[in-house]
């Protein structure tokens, strides 16, 4: 990760650059970033998660 990209959340499986990496909403708090009025902690109030693609 370069130093001027932003800090990957708690359940990001690789940096956005990273070949097979995709952004995805997040399960959690299904995009809105809360949960029950706080910050989602999964995507860390981003509403997107980083997940791996493809592959096998």
């Amino acid at each position: 990760m370069q130093p001027d990209e932003p800090p990957l959340s708690p359940r990001d499986e690789g940096p956005p650059d990273a070949p097979g990496v995709g952004e995805d909403v997040c399960g959690a708090c299904h995009g809105t970033g809360t949960v029950e009025g706080q910050r989602c902690s999964v995507c860390n109030g981003t509403g997107k998660v980083l997940q791996g693609i493809g592959g096998g």
